[in-house]
């Protein structure tokens, strides 16, 4: 297996000053507002945190913020460094996977979305005895990056990523001290990620095309695929910074419908965000098998999904989300309070709060702002109606 040399230490490795901290999360924040897509808002944001803490490559990865699953995977830097290679990052990823959801292990990215400070070292967790994460053994040391910190991305309770930090024997371990700063880097990031995801994803074009399927054997290998999934997983496999062939959601979505079949679980859809819009994938285990199959059903994510993942995009709270909602449908001021309990000054509250976020200032330019943002690239090419009423790219 590759082991990388050791590598030239980056920057200082001490204590961080509260003031260089301070002028990150301001730096972020601007980042943020720029709605970078992911793999470039990655590099801005790895740039920014070298300035602080030496890193010897950073892995980034996309979470759905309703499952915590692994919906994108960037080891871009793992692979320029020489830490992987073409044909260990396959070993890495199932390494990872394979510790997220279908063993024990520590620091998993749904334990740390769900804690009050979504940073961990894995010296500090395993007490100094990182060999007790199985992680560890068959993936960081043999890489060459035995010091590992992880965060996870979190605004508003809702997890849109997380990073996992690598550090060489040369460089050395990561600090409390750095631990607290990504700890206040996490809303911020968790807010550039879901911006990245407006100005991004939030697009859905080609709506009318039909479902597609695949099976994968117990080994991830496809064993069956329909020409809709091909083509529906095509955003995804092009514009994964690894070139994989699988879609690294694809074998998440694979490893969660296995571990929940084992204990009589169904495993909830996946929503993943794609540079022409938000896929659905719904995984199961075909009938009798228990040979580790699965099958997998890829499909445009529904109005259902996609509408109020949009407005979550502009950083809207639950409530707004609903009133802008029913906006959209049509309801006015008294109708919007009648349906969700509440007076008519408070819809108005909110609505301000709604232009404020959108950057609109009437339910006209929010509708036009909002919702039809995604058929705008279809508008400006003149592209045709199908017979749902969608634009139809040609």
């Amino acid at each position: 297996m590759h082991v990388a040399a050791p590598r030239r230490r980056l920057g200082h490795h001490g204590r961080v000053r509260s003031w260089d901290a301070g002028r990150l999360v301001e730096d972020v924040e601007r980042v943020a507002a720029r709605g970078l897509p992911y793999g470039a808002l990655h590099a801005e944001l790895a740039a920014r945190i070298r300035r602080v803490m030496p890193v010897d490559a950073f892995c980034w990865h996309g979470l759905d913020p309703d499952t915590r699953l692994l919906t994108t995977a960037n080891p871009v830097e793992l692979m320029l460094g020489g830490f992987l290679t073409p044909e260990t990052e396959a070993m890495a990823a199932g390494a990872v996977v394979t510790s997220e959801y279908l063993r024990e292990d520590v620091n998993t990215f749904a334990s740390l979305a769900g804690r009050r400070l979504p940073v961990a070292i894995l010296s500090e967790t395993t007490r100094g005895q990182p060999e007790r994460s199985a992680r560890y053994l068959e993936y960081l040391a043999p890489i060459g990056t035995p010091f590992e910190m992880r965060a996870a991305m979190v605004t508003r309770g809702r997890a849109w990523g997380c990073v996992v930090m690598h550090r060489t024997e040369a460089t050395g371990d990561f600090t409390t001290d750095e631990a607290r700063v990504m700890a206040r880097l996490s809303r911020p990031i968790a807010e550039a990620l879901r911006a990245s995801y407006r100005f991004d994803a939030a697009r859905r074009a080609d709506e009318a095309r039909a479902p597609g399927l695949l099976v994968l054997g117990a080994d991830d290998a496809v064993e069956m695929t329909t020409p809709p999934a091909v083509a529906l997983l095509e955003p995804l496999v092009s514009d994964d910074p690894a070139h994989r062939s699988l879609p690294a959601p694809v074998i998440t979505l694979a490893a969660d419908v296995r571990r929940r079949g084992q204990e009589g679980r169904t495993a909830p859809p996946l929503h993943v965000p794609t540079s022409s819009g938000w896929l659905t994938l719904h995984g199961s285990l075909p009938d009798g098998a228990a040979d580790g199959r699965v099958a997998i059903v890829v499909q445009r994510a529904g109005e259902e999904y996609a509408l109020p993942l949009r407005l979550e995009t502009f950083g809207l709270t639950a409530r707004e989300r609903e009133v802008a909602t029913l906006v959209a449908r049509g309801l006015d001021t008294a109708a919007i309070a009648e349906r969700l309990v509440i007076t008519p000054w408070t819809v108005q509250d909110h609505l301000k709060a709604v232009f404020a976020k959108t950057d609109t200032h009437s339910r006209r330019e929010l509708l036009a702002t909002v919702f039809f943002h995604d058929q705008l690239p279809g508008i400006v090419a003149h592209d045709p109606l199908n017979a749902g009423g969608h634009l139809q790219p040609t």
